[in-house]
């Protein structure tokens, strides 16, 4: 994306995040919350001179400019998904996104990777226990002990975050948990996550997702965990995506996308696979609702 898009992104958002506030707690305009939003805005003239600052370098000295201007983006996001009035949140948080993407994409252009190397999403999984948990995290997630350590995620998604928490395994899957969840006995015994929507990365406001999916019978039933580590943000942020082997005769992989919305996931894409010995699936829809 070209340096002139970048700039005009980031202006956009500096003066949306100027905008007055209204009155509240850690909520929109609360005294912590102005302040955060002060802070920010500082913050983002600060990102726009140094964009501007290294305009003409090059590529090298440009890098760790982009990186530290990503950074505050991401910033300025959380502040906007955590402080401002709901009328303007979603603007605000839009915005930041389209700054992000765009640094990005500047990233991409003026920093490729070294020779041999390949860039690829990363997903950052901490192993954490229960007393590591945002308090209102730990007030509904329930399926772990207090001395057991879990998986857990925390990445950009929608106008918030989506937190993912690790369950135990079904040490004795039934054969009737095995048909309504349509997956394999052994992935079953794997740890399981159960998936939260929140307003920010404390994890306040957090809703638990409950997943539509299909049977081994083909019936629409639906789950309120996943398999940890086979689920991951989809090619935009308010979709979900999930690879597994089902329990389904004949099927060795299927694929699945919901989108969320309103704290809900819709089951739009499911996808079936008979061959799986080649590495790659060649995957015949069976739903699609996109």
């Amino acid at each position: 994306m070209p340096k002139s898009t970048l700039t005009a992104c980031a202006i956009a958002l500096s003066a949306m995040l100027s905008a007055p506030q209204g009155a509240s707690a850690i909520e929109p305009g609360s005294a912590v919350c102005k302040s955060e939003m002060q802070g920010v805005r500082k913050k983002m003239q600060e990102s726009l001179s140094l964009i501007d600052s290294v305009k003409d370098a090059p590529a090298p000295a440009k890098c760790p400019a982009y990186v530290e201007a990503s950074t505050i983006a991401e910033e300025i996001r959380e502040s906007a998904a955590r402080c401002e009035a709901s009328q303007k949140r979603t603007s605000a948080v839009r915005e930041a996104d389209d700054v992000i993407e765009a640094i990005d994409q500047a990233y991409k252009k003026w920093c490729p990777p070294r020779p041999g190397m390949v860039r690829v999403k990363m997903t950052m999984i901490e192993r954490v226990t229960r007393d590591k948990l945002p308090k209102q995290l730990a007030a509904i997630h329930h399926c772990t002990g207090d001395g057991d350590t879990m998986y857990s995620t925390n990445e950009r998604f929608d106008l918030g975050r989506l937190i993912m928490l690790g369950c135990p395994g079904i040490e004795k899957p039934s054969e009737e948990q095995v048909k309504q969840r349509n997956t394999r006995i052994d992935l079953l015994k794997q740890e399981q996550a159960q998936i939260y929507v929140t307003r920010d990365r404390d994890g306040d406001d957090p809703r638990r997702l409950t997943f539509p999916i299909l049977t081994a019978d083909g019936h629409e039933a639906s789950t309120d965990t996943l398999i940890a580590g086979r689920v991951s943000i989809g090619g935009k942020l308010d979709l979900i995506s999930s690879y597994w082997e089902p329990a389904k005769d004949g099927i060795c992989r299927v694929h699945v996308i919901w989108r969320v919305a309103d704290g809900k996931a819709k089951l739009i894409l499911w996808q079936e696979a008979t061959d799986c010995s080649k590495g790659n699936s060649d995957f015949k829809t069976v739903l699609d609702r996109q």
